[in-house]
């Protein structure tokens, strides 16, 4: 496993630099998920690249399973991670090389068969230009033959009045409980979200305490989020002015067909032939 280069090299503290520590007990992504990444990659047969690679929840069963990954992520911290974990793990029948960059503008030498943006990604992609610049981005390095594979959330109707009346009072409710493995501590996770709705941000606070077993707190956190959202046919519309066609969209990990009913939606894209 190696780095990129220096040139795409970025020492800025972003806000995932503080989740490092914390993301994989707090987001344990969603069922189905790294298998269906795995299998597509494994079977499209060429180098992959994956936006938002984080701690390596997707690109290091990809590179196990002998797929060779280039994970991208602006998050220093996180991506330390990641290397932990792969140095833990050991040698892998695929490679994996981890670079720090920002997703909307990054300049590679080489196209990829396989371009994954995995559970909450393009949610942190918080303006028109942000998204827009990106998919570009895509573009530019999916080879002619390649796929393009995005998920993103859909919210119900139901969770977006109840995150308006949770922001009147700025509540913060508990989200979960977490116990570290091997030690006596658990990490109790708190948060509370606001809600614009003219600029669809979600602006998230997190507590995270860790709690030994008598009940006292030995660290606290509070940690910022900021994600936005757009419904499916926004996300299709911007993915055709960005030069892909849709291949499927699915509505589970099972690729049960998309529906109203559906929290979750997976793009599977192709490049528009040049002049169509």
């Amino acid at each position: 496993m190696s780095d990129h280069g220096p040139a795409l090299g970025r020492t800025e503290v972003v806000a995932f630099d503080e989740w490092a520590c914390y993301y994989d007990l707090v987001h344990e992504g969603l069922p189905g998920e790294a298998e269906f990444y795995v299998g597509l990659a494994v079977r499209t047969q060429g180098r992959a690249l994956e936006l938002g690679a984080g701690t390596g929840r997707i690109a290091i069963p990809m590179a196990m399973s002998g797929v060779d990954v280039l994970g991208i992520d602006n998050s220093m911290a996180m991506l330390a991670q990641c290397r932990a974990k792969k140095r833990a793990i050991g040698k892998t029948s695929g490679r994996l090389t981890l670079v720090c960059a920002d997703m909307k503008d990054f300049a590679l030498a080489a196209q990829f068969r396989f371009i994954a943006m995995a559970y909450r990604t393009f949610m942190h992609l918080l303006t028109p230009a942000d998204r827009r610049a990106c998919l570009e981005t895509v573009r530019r390095h999916l080879s002619d033959d390649g796929i393009f594979v995005m998920n993103s959330w859909v919210p119900s109707a139901s969770y977006l009045a109840a995150v308006r009346g949770a922001s009147r009072g700025r509540r913060m409710q508990l989200a979960g409980r977490y116990p570290i493995r091997g030690t006596d501590i658990t990490l109790v996770h708190y948060h509370a979200t606001e809600y614009d709705e003219r600029t669809r941000l979600l602006t998230e606070r997190h507590l995270i305490r860790e709690v030994d077993a008598r009940g006292h707190v030995l660290e606290e956190r509070v940690l910022p989020l900021v994600r936005t959202w757009q419904t499916p046919r926004e996300v299709a519309d911007l993915l055709q002015a960005c030069g892909f066609e849709v291949d499927a969209l699915y509505g589970d990990f099972a690729c049960s067909p998309f529906s109203a009913g559906s929290t979750e939606m997976i793009w599977i894209a192709k490049k528009k032939a040049r002049g169509t």
